[in-house]
């Protein structure tokens, strides 16, 4: 169970006097790009692009400037290759830096479904038919593109092939055996020659379903019946698959699963299911239970760890830019829409308070990631954009508005 915070008022104070500087610092990570009239948002300081795996901070992006947030749909659309793959970066610098390019397309990066928070998006701000269907069309053609190039094993399941695929920088599960950074030649078509390809992969099932399940939606509301049906019967298959190929009995957890077995790492990848509203509330509460509520588990003194601390795979160091210990801000801003989702309203208060007490203790600059273990920073980078994020909503908490 995540500990209980008691704010004094001399720091009830200081957060109210820190939110309009938070609430500038987010904005202030909008960029204008050359190639679109509206300033986009970037993922923080050290990230100079808007990446797919960032596509859900626009959602909280929303309450304060609409318009930016709708136009990193229609930027993330407007890119989307013949072949239906979206790009997983459009780089702010793209004559300069590390990409050098309009869009990025050599991994996949996507955790939150694009439908889902494209249609969220386009509901907020007033968007008609006309967006409505670009967006079914986009998520559509992304489905299949993982139907036709990340089903080499015919599972049905999506398959990762690089560590970048899952945006768990440095971590064991998708570093280990020789996985590569990203796909051969940039392109997230190309699978590595390794002997454990292609890996069944829990995150991107994970999102494929979401996908699927927010098509659905999108189908009904257009008036697409028919195909509405389609699409749950779809989620539904790939949701029997997840659970007859990915998950462990012994151990109540799913796994991604390589061309030789399950690869029993225990990591944070476990709540890509959470977040798609995969699972039924019972096998929720069941897993949710026996690990989130364990301090050696995922509920040390500031959760929710990259990693399960007794994992054997735990990285103790706790090194800067690592998916393989520390608590990850994209971790906890996540778990503000499944722990809603699946009634934990009040953990996800505590979660976000203790985020709001590592902010406080460390005079914090709003890093990527803390110690788990202290809410230490770890690493340089500051005004990481989910982090900025998790104070306003803690803020909220503290103000009585949440």
């Amino acid at each position: 169970m995540i500990a209980k915070e008691v704010f004094s008022s001399e720091e009830k104070a200081r957060i109210r006097d820190w939110s309009g500087r938070v609430r500038a610092a987010l904005l202030a990570n909008r960029r204008q790009f050359e190639q679109y009239p509206v300033p986009l948002l970037l993922a923080g300081d050290v990230y100079r692009g808007i990446w797919l795996e960032h596509n859900q901070d626009n959602i909280f992006l929303n309450d304060y400037d609409p318009e930016s947030a709708w136009a990193s749909q229609r930027a993330f659309m407007r890119y989307q290759r013949e072949d239906g793959l979206l790009p997983f970066v459009l780089p702010l610098d793209t004559k300069t830096g590390y990409f050098q390019c309009e869009a990025g397309y050599g991994q996949v990066q996507c955790i939150f479904p694009f439908t889902r928070c494209a249609m969220t998006i386009a509901q907020k701000t007033g968007q008609g038919e006309e967006a409505l269907t670009a967006i079914y069309q986009a998520g559509s053609r992304y489905d299949r593109w993982f139907g036709k190039y990340r089903n080499r094993r015919g599972t049905g399941l999506a398959e990762m092939f690089c560590e970048w695929d899952t945006g768990h920088d440095n971590d064991p599960r998708v570093t280990d055996d020789g996985i590569p950074h990203g796909c051969p030649d940039k392109d997230a078509v190309n699978m590595p020659n390794l002997p454990i390809m292609p890996v069944l992969s829990v995150d991107l099932s994970a999102m494929l379903y979401g996908n699927r399940m927010a098509l659905a939606e999108l189908a009904t509301a257009l008036g697409k019946d028919h195909e509405a049906a389609l699409w749950h019967e779809q989620a539904a298959e790939i949701k029997a698959k997840i659970d007859a190929w990915l998950y462990c009995a012994e151990d109540d957890f799913y796994y991604d699963r390589d061309s030789r077995d399950l690869r029993k790492y225990r990591t944070e990848h476990i709540t890509r299911l959470f977040l798609n509203r995969v699972l039924d509330q019972d096998v929720f509460d069941r897993i949710y239970t026996r690990y989130f509520h364990d301090p050696k588990e995922f509920m040390p003194a500031y959760p929710i760890p990259a990693v399960a601390i007794s994992d054997p795979h735990f990285v103790k160091t706790c090194p800067k830019n690592s998916w393989g210990a520390n608590t990850q801000a994209l971790t906890t801003l996540r778990a503000i829409f499944w722990m809603k989702e699946y009634g934990r309203q009040d953990d996800l208060k505590r979660l976000l308070l203790r985020w709001l007490r590592a902010f406080i203790a460390y005079d914090s600059k709003f890093p990527q990631e803390i110690n788990p273990f202290t809410g230490a920073p770890i690493g340089t980078g500051v005004n990481y954009t989910p982090s900025l994020i998790i104070f306003l909503e803690a803020a909220k908490i503290i103000s009585g508005k949440n």
